[in-house]
C-alpha cells in the first residue's frame, strides 16, 4: 500500500526568502486510511543555497523535544501524541479512528529568551505554534480555530482562501501574513475585514504559511528578562 508523504515544514526560527536558514519542520506520513498508524516527526534542519533541506543535530535537534504534539479531530476530540527522541528527529504516531479532517498542533513556549541586550536591542520571549490538516477517506478541513493563533485554508483550482485567527477571533483587517512556496520565495499578503487573504499557487510542493503577533508585556522566564512575547503560527500546506 503506498503512503502519501506529507511534508509539512514549520518553521519557527528564521526564515530569510532567498537565503540559507535554519528552522524546525514536520513530517507527517500516512495512508489517510482509517486504522493506519499516521506517523508525525519534527525535524530540525538548515536549508541549503540549493533550496535542499537538511536534517541536522546538536542543541536545536534536543530543544525540538519541547514541542507538545497533538491531534484534534472534526469532532473536537483531543489526542495528546508523546514524541521521543530518533537519531535525526522526535518522532510520535496516532491512529485515525475514523474518516475525516485531524488538525496536527504543536507548540513550543519553553523555548529560551532571545537575549538581545548586549547589542542595545529589546530581549523576546519566542512562542512557536505548528499546524497542518490531515484528511482521511473523503473529508474536508476543519473550518474552526483551535488554538492561540491559528490559520485556516481552502483550495479551489490553484487558488487558495486564507483564514487567519488570533484568540479565537478573526484577525484584524490589515493583518500580515507571509507565504514561502516551494522553492522558498515570499510574497506578503494582507488580511481584509473577514480576517481572509488569497493567493495563487505557482507549483506543486510545500507552502507555508506565516502569522506573527507581539503581545505587550514585560516579564522574566528563566532567569532572563524580557520586554514581549513573540507568537509565530506556521500552517503547511501540500498542494499536489
Amino acid at each position: 500500500m503506498k503512503k502519501a508523504l506529507f511534508l509539512m515544514t514549520m518553521l519557527t526560527i528564521l526564515f530569510p526568502a532567498l537565503s540559507k536558514a535554519s528552522a524546525y519542520w514536520m513530517e507527517v506520513i500516512g495512508s489517510g486510511k482509517v486504522n493506519d498508524a499516521v506517523t508525525i516527526r519534527v525535524i530540525y534542519g538548515h536549508i541549503d543555497e540549493y533550496s535542499i533541506r537538511h536534517r541536522d543535530g546538536g542543541n536545536e535537534l534536543t530543544l525540538a523535544g519541547d514541542f507538545k504534539m497533538s491531534v484534534i479531530d472534526d469532532k473536537g476530540q483531543k489526542l495528546d501524541v508523546p514524541i521521543s527522541r530518533k537519531a535525526d528527529c522526535w518522532e510520535g504516531t496516532f491512529v485515525p479512528t475514523h474518516n475525516g479532517s485531524y488538525r496536527i498542533l504543536g507548540i513550543n513556549d519553553s523555548h529560551p529568551v532571545v537575549d538581545r541586550s548586549k547589542t542595545g536591542g529589546k530581549n523576546v520571549r519566542p512562542i512557536d505554534y505548528l499546524c497542518a490538516d490531515f484528511l482521511v477517506g473523503t473529508a474536508v478541513p476543519v473550518l474552526k480555530p483551535v488554538q492561540l493563533l491559528d490559520i485556516l485554508t481552502t483550495v479551489q483550482e490553484g487558488i487558495v482562501t486564507v483564514k487567519a485567527f488570533n484568540n479565537n477571533a478573526l484577525a484584524a483587517n490589515g493583518t500580515k501574513l507571509r507565504v514561502f512556496n516551494p522553492e522558498n520565495w515570499e510574497k506578503e499578503l494582507t488580511v481584509n475585514e473577514k480576517g481572509e487573504a488569497v493567493f495563487k499557487t505557482t507549483m506543486p510542493g510545500l507552502y507555508i504559511i506565516r502569522q506573527d503577533w507581539e503581545e505587550a508585556g514585560a516579564g522574566n522566564y528563566k532567569g532572563i528578562a524580557y520586554s514581549n512575547i513573540r507568537h509565530r503560527c506556521n500552517y503547511s500546506l501540500m498542494v499536489k
